[in-house]
C-alpha cells in the first residue's frame, strides 16, 4: 500500500497529464498491492480533498464523494450501525460479523452452528429440541438415556447384554429367540418345530416316521420315500419334473414316457411314416407335418403354389408337378405350345393365348385365309 501511495504522489501532476512510465509503474504496483479505496492516482485540478477521502471515496472539486457504506467530509465514517461494535467489518453499509457474533450491528452473541435448526439460542447457549443434545444440538439423543443399560450411538440405544428395546428397559432373551419364538419375561417361548433356551434347535416332523434321519430340522429320507416327514412313497427321479408321482409310480405328462418320464414321445408315433428322434418326427420321403401324417408335395411346390393331398395347385403363371415351370395364359388354349411362359401358336392362331385367329384368317381351325400362302 505504501508503494502505491508513493508512486501515486509522484504521478499526480498539476497539469492533469501523466507520463507513460508513471502509468506502467502504477499498474504494476496496483496489482502487487491491493487498494483500500479510490486514492489519488491522478489528482484532478483544483483543491485537494481532506485525508485523501480516507481511501473510501473519490475526490471531485475538493470534495469527497464517498463509496457505499462510508460518509463524512473525508469518508472516514462507517454507515454500518454501531460501526459493527468492533465485532465485524462494514461492507457496502452492512456488517459482516466475526465468528460468534450476529445481528445487524454484530452486538448479539451467536450460538454454535445456529443450533443446527434443532433448538433455540438463549444467551449464546443452545436449548435443544426433544431428541437432540450437545452444545450445537447436532447430536441425536436416546430415549431415557438408555436407562443406564446401554450406550447411545447416533440416537439409538446399543443395549448391554440381557436388555433390549428402544430404551434398553426390557429384559432380553438369549439370541432374541433367533426369531423363532417369543420372549416373555426374559425366557423364550419357541415356535412349533423349534426348541432349546434360544429356540435355535430344529425338530423334525413326525421324527421322519423312522424312514429317514433328522438334520438341522429337515428329514433326509431313505430311498423310496419323500415328503417333509418321509411318509410318502417316492417315484424314480421324481418323474424328472415331467409327470406326477402317484403312490410311487409316475404318471407322465403328454409328450413323455418311461418309468421316470425321461423319454420324449413323438405325436402319433409319427404315424408310421417317420422316426422319433428326441421327441420330434423325422418324416419319410413324401410325408410331412409334426406327426408325418400329411403327404408332402415335390419341392414344396417351389413356393409358387399350395400343396393339396400331396399334389401342387400352382399359382397363375406357373405349372409342373412342383410349380417350377412358368405357365402360359390359358395353357395356350390347347392350340399351341408353352415355351418359357409364352405361347408358340399353331399356324393361323394368334398370341398371346392362341384363342383367336390371326388377322386375315377364319374358320374353326383358323385354316381359311385370304392369302394363297395358306390355300389348299
Amino acid at each position: 500500500m505504501f508503494l502505491h501511495r508513493f508512486f501515486s504522489s509522484l504521478c499526480c501532476i498539476e497539469s492533469g497529464k501523466i507520463a507513460f512510465w508513471c502509468l506502467t509503474v502504477l499498474l504494476f504496483v496496483s496489482v502487487r498491492t491491493p487498494s483500500l479505496g479510490a486514492e489519488c492516482s491522478i489528482k484532478p485540478e483544483g483543491d485537494e480533498c481532506p485525508n485523501e477521502c480516507s481511501d473510501q471515496g473519490r475526490c471531485e472539486d475538493g470534495k469527497c464523494v464517498c463509496f457505499p457504506g462510508f460518509s463524512g467530509p473525508d469518508c472516514s465514517l462507517s454507515d454500518c450501525p454501531g460501526n459493527c461494535n468492533d465485532k465485524g467489518k462494514c461492507v457496502n453499509g452492512q456488517c459482516v460479523c466475526n465468528p460468534g457474533f450476529t445481528g445487524p450491528d454484530c452486538s448479539s452473541e451467536s450460538c454454535p452452528g445456529n443450533c443446527n435448526n434443532k433448538g433455540r439460542c438463549e444467551n449464546s447457549q443452545c436449548v435443544c429440541n426433544t431428541g437432540f443434545t450437545g452444545p450445537d444440538c447436532s447430536t441425536k439423543a436416546c430415549p431415557g438415556n438408555c436407562n443406564n443399560k446401554g450406550q447411545c450411538v447416533n440416537g439409538k440405544c446399543v443395549c448391554n447384554t440381557g436388555f433390549t428395546g428402544p430404551d434398553c428397559s426390557t429384559k432380553a432373551c438369549p439370541g432374541n429367540c433367533n426369531n423363532k419364538g417369543k420372549c416373555v419375561n426374559g425366557k423364550c417361548v419357541c415356535d412349533s418345530g423349534f426348541t432349546g433356551p434360544d429356540c435355535s434347535t430344529k425338530s423334525c416332523p413326525g421324527n421322519c416316521n423312522n424312514k429317514g434321519r433328522c438334520e438341522n430340522g429337515q428329514c433326509v429320507c431313505n430311498t423310496g420315500f419323500t415328503g417333509p416327514d418321509c411318509s410318502t412313497k417316492a417315484c424314480p427321479g421324481n418323474c424328472n419334473n415331467k409327470g406326477k408321482c402317484v403312490n410311487g409310480k409316475c404318471v407322465c405328462d403328454s409328450g413323455f414316457t418311461g418309468p421316470d418320464c425321461s423319454t420324449k414321445s413323438c405325436p402319433g408315433n409319427c404315424s408310421n411314416h417317420g422316426k422319433c428322434v428326441n421327441g420330434q418326427c423325422v418324416c419319410d420321403s413324401g410325408f410331412t407335418g409334426p406327426d408325418c401324417s400329411a403327404k408332402a408335395c415335390p419341392n414344396n411346390c417351389s413356393n409358387k403354389g399350395r400343396c393339396v393331398n400331396g399334389k401342387c395347385v400352382c399359382e397363375v403363371g406357373f405349372s409342373g408337378q412342383d410349380c417350377a415351370a412358368k405357365g402360359c395364359p390359358d395353357n395356350c388354349s390347347n392350340k399351341g405350345r408353352c415355351v418359357k411362359g409364352r405361347c408358340v401358336c399353331r399356324r393361323g392362331f394368334a398370341v398371346p393365348d392362341c384363342s383367336q385367329c390371326e388377322a386375315g384368317f377364319t374358320g374353326a381351325d383358323c385354316g381359311t385365309g385370304k392369302s394363297s400362302k395358306y390355300s389348299p
